[in-house]
C-alpha cells in the first residue's frame, strides 16, 4: 500500500512505504524489520522448522537428517540446558585460571581461537589479494564486545550510560557463571578498561573496508617484528598449523599497539578478559538465566528488541549455521524447485547486458579501460540457488545430549576447515552463505556473485508477478551485486580477482570525482537528530544501489521491447512506475532507535529510506516516470552518477 498523501516527487520512500509503515507493527522480538528480507526470513523459518522437526522425530537411516535432528533437538532441550546451568564452562574457566603469565595467557587465547572465540584479534583464511588462486591467513583487529569502537569513545552522557550498563552486564554474567560477586565486579571493570583500550588502537571502520589499506602481506618473521611479545610460532603450533607462514595483516598498526597493550596489562586483567569472552560466547547455549541476561543487554539495551525470539526460531538459525549442507539440500528441494534457477540466470544475464550497454555512454572512461571493464563483466561467475558441490560435514560429531557441546564441536569443525585451506588453492565452488540465506554477495577476489535460493522468493521474486516488479526488486539486487565489481573497492580487483591498478590514471581520477559526489550527498542524510549517514563507510553500497537501479531499469525496458504483447498498467501505475515502486517497497523498514544507531555506526549499507531516495533522486528515468518537476526533492538539478 502506497501513501497517496505524500508526493512521489517529494519523498518517494514515504510515498511507497508510508502505507505499509502505518499498517505494520514492529514485532516485539525484532529490532529491525525490512519488508522484503524479514518477510522472506520469517517464511523460510517456518519451512525450515518443518524440515528440522521431521528430522528430529524420524531421521530414518539418513546420516545428514540425523545430524540435523540431533542438533535441533539438543538446542530445543531447554530443561536439559537449564539443568546443566553454567557447568559446561568449568573446564574452560579452569584453564584460564591456570594461566600465570603472558605466554600462557596467549596459549589459552590460541586454544579459544580453535573454538571460534577470539579475545584479542580475529582472523580468517581467504584468497591472497595478490594471488587470488591461493588462500592465506588474514589477521584483523578484534576483541570488542560492542558493535563498533565508537561506543567506547563516546563521552556523552548517553554514551557513558551505555558503558556503565555494559559493565554491570559483564559483572552479572560472570556472577551467573559462578564467580564470587566481588571478583565479578572487579573483572567487569578490568574487561571494560581493556576493551576501551583496544577501541583506541582500532582502525576506524571505514578504513577496515579499504581493500588497499588492508592489503599488507608479510610472513611469520614480519608478524613477529610487528608484535614481538607474542610467540607466533607457538601460537600457530597450538592452532595445528606450525609450518604455515603466508599471512596478510589487515590492520598492522593495531597489532603493533596490541603488543604494547598486552605487555602493559596485568595478567589478572587478561585472565578476566578471557573469562568474559568464554562466558559471552557461550551465553546462547547456557541456562535461561544466562541467556536472558545476555539478551537483556545485547538484545534490548543495545538493539531495542522487547523479547527474545521464540526458542524454535533461534534453534532453526543455529542449525542452519552449523549444518548448512544438510539443511540447504532439504530447503532447496522444498523452496527452489525446477526451473527457478534457470529463470534467475536469465534475469541476471539481462541485467549484465544492461551494464554492458551503458559502458559506451560513460564519457569519463577511455576505450582501453572500458574494454577491460567489459572483459571483467563477461567473466563474472554467477552462483544461483545452491552450490554445485556440497561441503562434507560427515566429520562433525553431534548428539542430543548437549547443545553447548554441539556448538563447540561445530565451531571447532569450522576452524579446522578454514585452517586446512591455508596456503592451499582456492576452491572456486565454495559458497560463504547457506542456501536458505536471504541475502546475496559479490566476492572481488573470485569475481563472483552468489544469489542463494533464500532471496529468490516472494516478494523479491515470483514468476506470477508483473515483470517490472521482478526487475525492480530482485533485478535491482542483481544489478547491485554486479556493480559491486566496479564500486570504490571492487573496481580495484581485475577480472582474475587480483588487487591491482588496471585503470588509466586519468579515468581513476574521474571515477574518484564521481564517487566523492555520492559520498558528500549521502553524508548529508540525517538519520536521527545529529546522527548522519557515514558517506565514506557506505560509499560502495551506495554506488552499487545507484548502478543496480539503473541497470535493472534498462534490463526491464529491454525485456519489454522483446515482448509481442507489451506490459500493461497495473494497480494504477504505469509499468515504469511499478518498477520503481517495487524497488522502494523492498526496502520499507521499521527499526528501533538503538538498532538504527548501531547500524549507522557499523553497517556499510545506508538505512532503507536513504537507499530508496538516494538511488531514485539520482536517476532521471525515475523523474520521467513520475513526471517530477526539475528541482523537486526527488529530481534535483545536481545529480550524482557513477555507472
Amino acid at each position: 500500500a502506497t501513501e497517496p498523501a505524500v508526493s512521489a516527487c517529494d519523498d518517494f520512500y514515504r510515498f511507497a512505504c508510508g502505507g505499509w509503515e502505518a499498517n505494520t507493527s514492529l514485532p516485539a522480538d525484532k529490532s529491525v524489520f525490512v519488508r522484503s528480507f524479514s518477510t522472506i526470513s520469517d517464511a523460510n523459518d517456518v519451512q525450515l522448522r518443518k524440515i528440522l522437526e521431521e528430522a528430529a522425530a524420524n531421521a530414518g537411516d539418513d546420516p545428514e537428517r540425523k545430524q540435523l535432528g540431533d542438533y535441533y533437538a539438543a538446542c530445543m532441550d531447554q530443561s536439559g540446558i537449564d539443568a546443566a546451568g553454567a557447568r559446561p564452562l568449568a573446564a574452560s574457566l579452569a584453564a584460564v585460571a591456570a594461566a600465570t603469565d603472558l605466554p600462557s595467557v596467549l596459549l589459552q587465547a590460541a586454544d579459544l581461537g580453535l573454538i571460534g572465540i577470539d579475545p584479542f584479534f580475529t582472523g580468517g583464511v581467504a584468497a591472497d589479494n595478490n594471488d587470488p588462486d591461493t588462500n592465506i591467513l588474514h589477521l584483523y583487529q578484534g576483541g570488542l564486545s560492542l558493535p563498533e569502537r565508537t561506543y567506547y569513545l563516546d563521552q556523552s552522557a548517553e554514551g557513558q550510560g551505555l558503558l556503565h550498563d555494559f559493565e554491570t552486564h559483564i559483572a552479572k554474567m560472570l556472577l551467573l557463571a559462578g564467580l564470587p560477586s566481588e571478583q565479578a565486579a572487579q573483572d567487569a571493570r578490568r574487561v571494560l578498561t581493556f576493551e576501551a583500550r583496544l577501541a583506541e588502537i582500532s582502525w576506524p571502520i571505514e578504513k577496515v573496508y579499504d581493500a588497499e589499506a588492508t592489503n599488507n602481506k608479510i610472513d611469520l618473521v614480519g608478524l613477529a617484528k610487528l608484535a614481538p611479545h607474542v610467540d607466533w610460532k607457538a601460537y600457530f603450533q597450538r592452532a595445528g598449523a606450525p609450518e604455515r607462514t603466508q599471512i596478510n595483516v589487515a590492520t598492522p598498526s593495531y597489532f603493533e599497539e596490541l603488543d604494547k597493550v598486552l605487555t602493559a596489562t596485568p595478567v589478572e586483567d587478561l585472565r578476566a578478559v578471557l573469562r568474559w569472552q568464554v562466558v559471552h560466547a557461550a551465553a546462547p547455549q547456557l541456562s535461561h538465566e544466562i541467556d536472558d541476561e545476555n539478551f537483556k543487554f545485547f538484545g534490548t539495551r543495545l538493539s531495542g528488541a522487547q523479547k527474545q525470539r521464540d526458542r524454535w526460531k533461534r534453534c532453526v538459525a543455529a542449525t542452519d549455521a552449523a549444518l548448512p549442507t544438510a539443511i540447504g539440500k532439504a530447503y532447496v528441494d522444498a523452496a527452489f524447485p525446477g526451473e527457478s534457477k534457470q529463470i534467475a540466470l536469465e534475469l541476471i544475464a539481462g541485467v549484465e547486458d544492461a551494464f554492458a550497454a551503458g559502458l559506451p555512454a560513460l564519457a569519463w572512461m577511455d576505450e582501453p579501460t572500458r574494454a577491460k571493464a567489459l572483459e571483467k563483466l563477461h567473466v563474472i561467475v554467477n552462483k544461483v540457488g545452491y552450490p554445485d558441490k556440497w561441503r562434507d560435514y560427515s566429520g562433525l560429531q553431534v548428539d542430543r545430549e548437549s547443545y553447548f557441546a554441539n556448538r563447540r564441536a561445530s565451531a571447532a569443525f569450522d576452524v579446522q576447515f578454514a585452517l586446512a585451506k591455508w596456503e592451499k588453492p582456492v576452491d572456486r565452488t565454495e559458497w560463504v552463505m547457506s542456501p536458505p540465506t536471504v541475502n546475496a554477495y559479490y566476492n572481488g577476489s573470485a569475481n563472483e556473485i552468489a544469489f542463494p535460493a533464500g532471496i529468490l522468493q516472494p516478494p523479491f521474486f515470483d514468476r506470477s508477478y508483473p515483470m517490472p516488479m521482478n526487475f525492480g526488486s530482485i533485478g535491482m539486487v542483481m544489478g547491485h551485486e554486479i556493480t559491486h565489481g566496479f564500486d570504490d573497492d571492487g573496481r580495484k580487483f581485475d577480472k582474475t580477482g587480483r588487487l591491482t591498478e588496471w585503470w588509466a590514471p586519468s579515468v581513476s581520477a574521474q571515477f574518484e570525482e564521481r564517487a566523492a559526489c555520492v559520498e558528500k550527498q549521502y553524508s548529508a542524510f540525517e538519520v536521527q537528530s545529529g546522527l548522519f549517514v557515514n558517506g565514506e563507510l557506505t560509499l560502495g553500497e551506495n554506488i552499487a544501489d545507484l548502478g543496480g537501479l539503473k541497470e535493472a531499469f534498462v534490463a526491464w525496458r529491454a525485456w519489454d521491447e522483446r515482448q509481442e504483447t507489451k506490459t500493461k498498467s497495473f494497480a494504477g501505475f504505469t509499468p515504469d512506475q511499478l518498477f520503481f515502486v517495487a524497488y522502494a517497497q523492498g526496502w520499507c523498514t521499521l527499526a528501533r532507535p538503538e538498532a538504527e544507531k548501531a547500524r549507522v555506526l557499523s553497517d556499510p549499507h545506508s538505512p532503507g529510506r536513504f537507499r530508496v531516495n538516494g538511488a531514485v533522486m539520482n536517476y532521471p528515468a525515475f523523474a520521467e516516470a513520475f513526471k517530477c518537476a526539475p528541482g523537486s526533492p526527488m529530481a534535483p538539478v545536481d545529480r550524482c552518477e557513477v555507472w
